[in-house]
């Protein structure tokens, strides 16, 4: 039996971030301060650096959750796209992360990933009882 379905994805889990931002080689700051376009200013637990150079941070939210800042003052709508693609890239590998943990933690072993068409990925885990 298989099942597919759409989510939406809450950053739950800041060494999970960390680990996601290391497989995808983005040098990553902590404790990094990030001005938006407003003025306002937002101490991010995690920051990166997107293609246009400008900052991108996770701030820890009171329910635990993290929620994406970015400074995208003087950003034209295709550098917002990038940079939008640039967040949703992190994203998705943490979401695969967080599955793979999930399963693995209740003992299932992943045996078989494909890519398939919209750059997305089919994962099959299988668990032996005894």
């Amino acid at each position: 039996m298989s099942t597919s379905c759409s989510m939406g994805l809450l950053i739950l889990s800041l060494p999970m971030l960390i680990k996601t931002l290391v497989e995808l080689n983005m040098p990553y700051q902590e404790n990094k301060q990030i001005k938006v376009s407003d003025g306002a200013i937002h101490k991010a637990d995690v920051a990166v650096t997107d293609s246009n150079g400008h900052a991108i941070g996770f701030v820890r939210q009171g329910d635990g959750a993290y929620q994406v800042v970015s400074d995208c003052k003087d950003l034209d709508q295709g550098q917002i796209k990038k940079q939008k693609d640039f967040v949703n890239s992190i994203k998705k590998r943490y979401a695969y992360n967080m599955v793979v943990a999930e399963l693995q933690k209740q003992g299932y072993s992943i045996t078989e990933e494909k890519k398939v068409e919209n750059n997305t990925v089919r994962l099959t885990a299988r668990r032996w009882k005894s």
